[in-house]
């Protein structure tokens, strides 16, 4: 029987992914431990993004696989109080506010309408809630997407380069933010570019 206070929130296991001859991810293990804040480290093409999408399930991956809480990604429907995913721009329309937007996700995945005033006010977007996201400059578009990740509260957070746009307040509070999220038990796994790694 599996320890839930030490199995890995996320296990990945020979993940490969491959576009034609182009090997995006070759052959990547390693595992995320519950409770941490794990960065993946790389410059800019080293296949962060493509390996964060299969571990998710938005991609497929050519060989290998990830786990999720035990259970094998693809093998589960997906569950917004589980797993938290902002890797994409928000698809949000630039027409609707980012109020409808989120109600309009909170419906999808069954979850209370009044969580969205919740994550709105979690992450500093109350004020402008009911502006157009056209209107919106991108780090708060990035604050958008990370608020959509947080809607079930779920155990796990994956992000891909959430510090993109934000000024240096938005970073001091994404970094506070996130490290508390894991103090209390949570998991977040993020890509970050780190051109000097090249």
């Amino acid at each position: 029987m599996i320890n839930e206070d030490t199995q890995a929130a996320i296990t990945v296991e020979g993940l490969t992914k491959r576009y034609g001859e182009l090997a995006a991810v070759d052959d990547l293990s390693f595992s995320v431990r519950r409770g941490a804040v794990t960065g993946f480290l790389g410059p800019n093409g080293a296949g962060k993004t493509t390996a964060l999408k299969a571990i998710v399930g938005i991609a497929r991956p050519t060989a290998g696989r990830a786990i999720i809480h035990g259970t094998p990604v693809g093998a589960a429907h997906p569950d917004a109080r589980l797993l938290g995913v902002y890797i994409e721009p928000t698809g949000a329309h630039p027409g609707r506010s980012a109020h409808n937007h989120l109600r309009s996700l909170a419906a999808l995945a069954g979850l209370p309408a009044d969580r969205v005033d919740e994550v709105l006010e979690l992450v500093g977007l109350a004020q402008a809630a009911r502006r157009r996201v056209g209107t919106y400059s991108t780090g708060m578009r990035q604050r958008l997407g990370l608020a959509a990740a947080l809607l079930g509260d779920p155990a796990i957070l994956v992000l891909d380069e959430p510090l993109n746009g934000l000024d240096p307040q938005g970073i001091r509070w994404l970094r506070t933010f996130l490290r508390e999220r894991a103090a209390a038990g949570g998991t977040v796994s993020f890509g970050v570019d780190c051109p000097n790694l090249a």
